[in-house]
């Protein structure tokens, strides 16, 4: 059977997971610029490896509690739209491989607009010896509209014409 690798990561302590593939690296050590009348979901931008990368703020999408003061967060680096994106998360858990049975569908009763994001669940195994924990899969090219990503984009050539 075919395995899928996928990136764990902590929001608020609640799991949720990115198709390995579609991560480009995790940073730990970037320091935010802000952007003032950005939209409310780019919390800023980068400089990395010579590329300014926007800062995607889940929690923001997420409608959660989003204190990053104090906090050590890490950052899942990736690309969509053709714009490297950077998608703070809390923690890294780990990697893991998902069998294709343990791949499901998103239940249409948890599909709305707002959660349009949502790419799939995998079931994983849980501490608790025999059960399956469930994690939400969050599609890197959903998290951002096109109209958004011209937006971004636009952000990007102004911020690389300043410099």
């Amino acid at each position: 059977m075919a395995e899928t690798k996928y990136i764990v990561f902590l929001i608020n302590d609640q799991k949720y997971c990115m198709n390995l593939s579609k991560i480009k690296g995790i940073e730990s050590d970037y320091q935010v610029v802000r952007i003032p009348s950005s939209a409310d979901f780019i919390r800023g931008i980068i400089h990395l490896r010579n590329e300014i990368v926007p800062i995607y703020d889940l929690k923001e999408r997420f409608e959660q509690e989003n204190d990053y003061s104090g906090k050590t967060v890490q950052l899942l680096v990736t690309e969509t739209h053709n714009i490297k994106l950077g998608i703070e998360v809390d923690d890294v858990v780990g990697i893991v491989g998902v069998e294709e049975d343990d791949i499901k569908g998103v239940p249409g009763v948890v599909t709305t607009d707002n959660t349009d994001y949502l790419e799939n669940i995998i079931r994983i195994d849980s501490d608790i010896k025999g059960h399956k924990e469930i994690i939400l899969c969050i599609s890197v090219d959903k998290l951002i509209t096109d109209e958004e990503a011209e937006a971004l984009e636009e952000l990007i050539e102004e911020e690389i014409s300043e410099e």
